[in-house]
């Protein structure tokens, strides 16, 4: 199975996703991954909210259909994400 790293930042109400086209192949290494990235938008965007994430392809998939139609993003509220 391959895992997608994806970063939801938001500043107020608007909110951007950030992933890497390149996968994961192990879902542990992508969330330790996730975590120093967490770490890091925390850090360098102190006034943002956001969260970080490893999407399986379906995910992954459904979320770029969405980013193509122009929905809106929101933070998802998941049990595996970490949030920035």
């Amino acid at each position: 199975m391959k895992f997608f790293l994806v970063v939801i930042i938001c500043f107020g109400v608007d909110c951007q996703a950030i992933f890497e086209e390149n996968p994961y192949e192990r879902y542990d290494i992508c969330m330790e991954t996730a975590a120093s990235t967490a770490q890091f938008m925390q850090y360098t965007y102190p006034e943002s909210s956001g969260q970080v994430d490893c999407l399986t392809e379906t995910e992954f998939e459904i979320l770029k259909e969405q980013l193509e139609k122009g929905e809106k993003l929101t933070l998802p509220n998941q049990e595996n994400q970490i949030s920035a």
